[in-house]
């Protein structure tokens, strides 16, 4: 079994995962202990901080909005480097709202979440918000990747992290079916956080609706990376086009990446 099916075991962390062991398609693998995704790091105990460090971390982008900052900031340790990319910056995933609201907007339909996951899906492509803060972590990795080691996160690290990691892997030449792999072994980190939901949902009395919802919020789902996907082929001519056009990155950049990450 490859190390990247494998979560990093960071105490208090979520979902923590090396984006090390991926081949690519020209044979060249993709180096451990340089690119690593994550969930949120609010609840970091002192031995994940320094799990962390041991790791070799050196690098937090925080790709969460300025609420979810606000609220939940990361507990990391001195010596790692904090950087602040907002995805979407107003929040549309469900981090930050009330178990009110969220009972209001989820509870009226068993669809409603899953709904609202393919608006955030489509979002994340086509908002000049979200596709800024993809060329401010791509600047960073060209600027500092041969020194650095980084981690990026969101709140569950499935979906901002999970079309990041979806765009540095295929930069580096990993095939398309290994990167939905990737995208897609989320659930396996997230069971215990949803799990966790479901329950909180159960003793509040909230409806099947509202579950059905809350089950779709918390997971990846192959729907919501076709989403991101048909946008990408459709809207903007393919990946690669995705990543010239819209990223940024010129045929310079992608070879200076692969000779960065990959060996």
């Amino acid at each position: 079994m490859t190390r990247y099916t494998e979560a990093i075991p960071i105490s208090g962390g979520l979902n923590c995962r090396d984006l090390g062991g991926h081949v690519t398609r020209d044979g060249r693998t993709v180096k451990y202990h340089k690119l690593i995704r994550a969930g949120h790091l609010s609840e970091l105990t002192p031995t994940g901080r320094q799990q962390l460090l041991d790791y070799g971390v050196t690098v937090d982008i925080d790709l969460r909005s300025s609420a979810e900052l606000n609220q939940y900031p990361d507990l990391i340790p001195e010596g790692i480097e904090f950087i602040h990319f907002p995805c979407l910056d107003n929040d549309d995933t469900e981090s930050t709202e009330t178990v009110n609201e969220l009972n209001k907007l989820y509870s009226s339909s068993a669809r409603s979440g899953y709904l609202r996951m393919l608006y955030v899906y489509r979002k994340l492509v086509i908002n000049s918000h979200s596709q800024s803060a993809m060329r401010q972590v791509f600047a960073y990795l060209l600027a500092h990747g041969d020194e650095a080691t980084v981690l990026f996160h969101c709140s569950a690290g499935k979906d901002r992290t999970g079309l990041t990691s979806l765009l540095i892997l295929s930069a580096l030449g990993v095939a398309p079916e290994e990167v939905k792999q990737n995208y897609m072994l989320a659930n396996k980190f997230l069971v215990d956080r949803l799990n966790q939901r479901i329950s909180e949902a159960k003793q509040a009395h909230l409806n099947q609706n509202f579950i059905s919802s809350i089950r779709d919020l918390s997971t990846v789902h192959e729907d919501y990376y076709d989403q991101a996907m048909t946008l990408i082929n459709y809207e903007f001519g393919g990946i690669d086009a995705y990543l010239h056009d819209v990223v940024q990155l010129s045929d310079t950049d992608i070879h200076h990446l692969r000779a960065i990450y990959l060996e």
